[in-house]
Order: C-alpha cells, then sequence, then structure tokens
C-alpha cells in the first residue's frame, strides 16, 4: 500500500499493516483537525482543515521506521550480535505500530478537547481502541499475541513512554525501544520529528525543521538502556527544540485557537455532564467523536456561531475593551492565561545521551525568552465579533 505524503513523499506500508490503516477506526483520524481550532487566514484555511491526524500518524510511522534501520545501521552490537544484525521483529514492529496508533484516541479537534475536559486522555483510549482493532484484524501479526498478547501490550506501553506500564519481561538490551514513540527520558522522539516538520512546512518556516540527521545518526547505547545521538548533530537537536519553542509561542498559542478552546469549553460544559460525556468517550460510539459531529451536536447554542471560521476577530485596547463589557452585559466574556518558558528550561540537556564523547550538550546562548500572554475577549452577538484584548509581555 503507498501512500503519497506532503512531507515525507512515497510511504509503503506492509501489506499486514494495510488492514489497520483501512479501518473504520484509523479512517476517523481523516476528521480529525491536527491543529485544532488554529487560524492562518481565510485563504488557508482549507489547509489547517486537510492537515489531520490520519496524515500525522501515517508520517510518525514512517519516521519510526527510519529511525529503527538508523538504530539497526549505527549500533555495533546489533549488527554484530543480532541475527542478520536486526532488531527482534516482535520488538521492530511494536514500536512501528505504537508510532502508527499513538494518536487514535484525540478526541475533536486534537488537543483542543483537553482543554475542554481535563480529564480526557488520548492515550488511555487509544489503548482500548488499540485492543478492538487487533480483535477485528485476527490474520495479522500473530507473533504479537503470542505470550497473551505480550506484543500488543508493548504497543500500548510504548505510547505512555512508561516502561512500568509494561508488565510482561523486556531484556535489557532493548530498553531502548521505550525512547522513540514517546520519550519520557529526553523528549527527542518521532512524533515530534513528524509533527515539527509537518507544521513546519504549514507555517512556512522551513529553515527551522532541517534536524532528520538527529534521527539517522541516533543508536542505541552500549546496554541498550537509551537512544544516543551524534555530538555533531548537537546544534540541529537544538533546533529542534528551538522549533517547538516557536511554534507554541506564533501559532499553537495565537488567540484564535485560545480563545475558540475556550468557547468550546463553556458550551460543552453548560451543555452536557460528565456522565453524557463518558458516553461519547465509549468505544461502541466513537466513530461519530469527531470534528464535524460535535459542532452539529451543539449548533443550537448561540456561542456556536462564534467556533466559525467566518468569525471575526477584533483587537482593541483595554479601555476600549472595558467599554465594549459594560454594553455587552449579558455576553460571554472570558480571559485565558498562557506562560511559555524559554527553551532552556524545558531542555533536558543532561539527559541527551551523546556520542562518541558522553558528555552533555553546553548551551551558552539561549536566543528565546519566557513570556506570559493574558487574552480577555468577549463574544457579541450583535454583529458576530469576537473583541479582544491581549498582552503579550516579554520577560527577561
Amino acid at each position: 500500500m503507498e501512500i503519497l505524503d506532503e512531507i515525507h513523499g512515497v510511504i509503503v506500508l506492509p501489506m499486514d499493516v494495510k488492514p489497520i490503516v483501512e479501518t473504520p477506526i484509523f479512517e476517523r483520524l481523516k476528521s480529525i483537525r491536527q491543529l485544532g481550532f488554529m487560524k492562518l487566514g481565510y485563504k488557508a484555511n482549507d489547509r489547517i482543515i486537510a492537515h489531520n491526524r490520519y496524515n500525522h500518524s501515517i508520517g510518525t510511522y514512517h519516521t519510526a521506521l527510519l529511525t529503527l534501520d538508523a538504530i539497526e545501521k549505527n549500533t555495533i552490537w546489533i549488527k554484530a550480535m543480532q541475527p542478520e544484525g536486526k532488531i527482534p521483529s516482535i520488538y521492530k514492529d511494536a514500536v512501528l505500530l505504537a508510532a502508527l496508533l499513538h494518536d487514535i484516541g484525540h478526541g475533536p479537534f486534537s488537543h483542543s478537547w483537553e482543554y475542554v475536559d481535563p480529564d480526557y486522555n488520548h492515550e488511555t483510549v487509544s489503548g482500548k481502541l488499540i485492543d478492538k482493532i487487533f480483535a477485528e484484524c485476527p490474520h495479522i501479526f500473530a507473533h504479537l499475541r503470542e505470550n497473551n498478547n505480550r506484543g500488543i501490550d508493548l504497543i500500548k506501553s510504548l505510547i505512555t513512554g512508561h516502561r512500568k506500564d509494561f508488565k510482561h519481561s523486556l531484556p535489557n538490551e532493548y530498553r531502548f525501544i521505550f525512547e522513540i514513540v514517546s520519550n519520557k527520558f529526553c523528549q527527542i522522539d518521532v512524533d515530534k520529528w513528524d509533527y515539527l516538520k509537518r507544521d513546519g512546512h504549514l507555517f512556512g518556516k522551513l529553515s527551522l525543521i532541517n534536524f532528520d540527521e538527529v534521527f539517522l545518526n541516533s543508536r542505541a547505547s552500549e546496554d541498550g538502556a537509551h537512544v544516543e545521538y551524534s555530538c555533531a548533530d548537537t546544534h540541529k537537536i537544538i533546533q529542534l527544540f528551538t522549533a517547538r519553542w516557536t511554534f507554541y509561542k506564533d501559532y499553537y498559542s495565537q488567540t484564535y485557537n485560545i480563545t475558540r478552546n475556550a468557547i468550546l469549553r463553556k458550551i460543552i460544559g453548560r451543555k452536557y455532564t460528565s456522565n453524557d460525556l463518558a458516553k461519547f468517550y465509549e468505544i461502541k460510539n466513537f466513530l461519530k467523536f469527531i470534528d464535524a459531529e460535535v459542532i452539529a451536536a451543539i449548533k443550537d447554542d448561540d456561542l456556536t456561531r462564534f467556533l466559525d471560521e467566518s468569525t471575526t476577530f477584533k483587537e482593541v485596547s483595554w479601555r476600549e475593551f472595558q467599554s465594549i463589557c459594560r454594553c455587552l452585559i449579558d455576553s460571554y466574556r472570558d480571559c485565558q492565561y498562557i506562560h511559555i518558558e524559554r527553551v532552556l528550561e524545558y531542555f533536558p540537556k543532561d539527559e541527551i545521551r551523546l556520542y562518541p564523547n558522553r558528555g552533555t550538550i553546553d548551551t551558552t546562548i539561549d536566543e528565546t525568552y519566557p513570556l506570559r500572554k493574558w487574552i480577555n475577549f468577549i463574544c457579541s452577538e450583535r454583529d458576530n465579533i469576537i473583541y479582544y484584548t491581549g498582552d503579550f509581555e516579554k520577560r527577561t
């Protein structure tokens, strides 16, 4: 099965992966926006809508395959000691399927739904959906079902990124596989490789996403505990984290996105109880738990119009905002707060393993800075305008 991907070109999926990709559960991801309510201007909104979880999941499978191939190529002990110089199929296939299925449990508008319901955990839901997929496709990946579904349980644990979640045995030399899909140790993983490149391409920030070598030069450590990265790629590792910071600052935290997240949360909160939401999350109802169905379900709410792409956002001064609020006493008003640390605050340089020198990354210059952002807004039902006043404060 071949898929033409905007970022990676032609991606070839093996025949045993094809039935998974063609399940309604996986196809559902085409109806889940990758970037929620983000906006790039009216002419580009079709690109935002087409930027979905399905494409990202396929892309993450591809980046995981490239990373596994690189680790096999670059790790001396794997080439010398393992049959045909390859990672055993149970571990390799588990990593690839974890990459493919890591976002299968995302709610409508992706991370926006986790703001609507902070108790919603897409990784937990992903585990239940994975069980359903393997039950519906009984003839694929027989080796993952052996020993009481050991390989399937490994897939689910790799998605959470916590070895403690895997209750079966795992040879010490393959502990590094937990740092490929969801890396809780140093935050460098194939999920970020794909979404930062994919988002960066959409944003027109190609200069920030040239960090492929970080993964293509990676290898497993001699004891198998970690993934190691080449010292020669240190600047590209820093570039990866800087891209993530830049995208949060300039795009993920934009007023359009943050404001609409708050509006959706307000609508859902006054329309549904926690028990109602639990019904949405039931596996039997999950195929309808998509962007369009949620909007249709709340279409009668007066605030739903403000989730539409045609809504006008108008920035005003604080004095003007106060005056507008006095005129719109019964309208929905809210304030959202955003805090973004400078890169060095979340950059785990002491945990990133380098070779041939096993030192730490010496980052003496950081051109990023911490930011605090307040967005006060009010929804004017008179003219279908969201008036807002924002304070984006740079702190040194």
